[in-house]
């Protein structure tokens, strides 16, 4: 525990100034927010615009994206020479994973909360009192992406096969999920299979918690998503050793 609290404050001034944590997850999904709805505006109402689709589904999938930058973190001692250091130092294994682990979570549910209230702010999302349930479920997100980054990051040693290995799914889960245009089928079969991916699930609770006053699934997602990110942290923690960092 001595050791935690350091290494966690160090964690999160390296979160603070990463590049492709600030840009992924910040700049870019407001970015991709204002140019797909300028060009499928004419496709949509007044009462749902494209703008507050694109806020529902762009802010999610570019969270997920983030995967690959826990990935990163998970090599920082290897990419700056010291993993050697901390081989020998009195620190634990688990010090090192929780604090990679919680300095993650930090940074990515600061950079969603942002782009919802920007989302909110620009693009007229109708957030409204649901501000606490969104943050809530942004947070699980963040708790899942966390948990599974650290565990392919100290799994796979190279950077680009884990890019290689994790960019399909995301991919592909935001293809099934509407991150690109809506998708719906009245076919049981194709239905079925765009209800695997977790962001299906993650917008619909979000579009029943701001249009329909239910935040049931929503609330399931969100312990669904803690769970799975908290699990995959113990196991990272259980499976590998102090020398998965070097």
């Amino acid at each position: 525990m001595n050791t935690f609290f350091p290494l966690l404050k160090l964690g999160i001034r390296r979160r603070s100034w990463d590049f492709f944590i600030i840009f992924y997850t910040v700049v870019f999904p407001i970015v991709i927010i204002a140019l797909l709805g300028y060009l499928t505006s004419t496709s949509y109402g007044t009462e749902f615009t494209s703008y507050e689709y694109y806020s529902i589904v762009i802010i999610p999938f570019c969270l997920l994206m983030g995967v690959t930058s826990v990935v990163y973190a998970a090599a920082d001692e290897k990419r700056m020479k010291t993993a050697y250091r901390y081989m020998i130092a009195p620190i634990s294994k688990a010090a090192l994973i929780w604090s990679k682990f919680f300095s993650c979570v930090i940074a990515f549910t600061i950079c969603g909360v942002i782009v919802l209230l920007l989302s909110r702010l620009l693009f007229h999302l109708p957030v409204g009192n649901n501000f606490a349930a969104l943050s809530l479920l942004l947070l699980c997100e963040s708790i899942t992406i966390s948990g599974l980054g650290l565990f392919f990051g100290l799994a796979i040693k190279s950077f680009t096969v884990i890019q290689n290995f994790l960019n399909l799914p995301i991919v592909i889960f935001g293809f099934l999920g509407g991150a690109f245009f809506p998708v719906g089928s009245v076919n049981p079969v194709l239905s079925f299979i765009i209800n695997l991916s977790p962001l299906t699930w993650i917008n619909k609770g979000i579009i029943f918690c701001l249009y329909m006053e239910d935040n049931t699934i929503l609330l399931g997602v969100s312990v669904a998503l803690f769970i799975v990110g908290i699990i995959f942290t113990f196991l990272t923690t259980k499976h590998f050793k102090k020398e998965a960092f070097v």
